[in-house]
C-alpha cells in the first residue's frame, strides 16, 4: 500500500484550488495616491492634503498628519 491511496490527487493540485481575491488596498496606498494626485496640483497645501486624507483613506487627523510626513519624505 502507498500513502496515496484513497486520496484525490486533483485536490493537492494548484489548478484545484480556488482564486485568491486581490486585497484591498491599504490606507497607505490610499494616502499615497492621494498625495501624488493632489502634490501635483499647483497651491495645495498640507493642511489640504491632510483634509483628504481623513476623508478618503478614513484615517484619524493625527494618523493623515503622521501619513503626509512619511509619504512625503519616501515620495519627496
Amino acid at each position: 500500500m502507498t500513502g496515496t491511496e484513497g486520496k484525490s490527487v486533483t485536490a493537492d493540485s494548484p489548478a484545484a484550488k480556488p482564486e485568491k481575491k486581490p486585497k484591498p488596498p491599504t490606507k497607505m496606498e490610499i494616502a499615497s495616491s492621494i498625495y501624488l494626485r493632489m502634490s501635483a496640483q499647483k497651491d495645495m497645501t498640507r493642511k489640504q492634503i491632510v483634509e483628504q486624507f481623513v476623508a478618503e483613506a478614513k484615517l484619524s487627523a493625527a494618523g493623515a498628519s503622521t501619513y503626509y510626513q512619511l509619504i512625503k519624505a519616501k515620495l519627496g
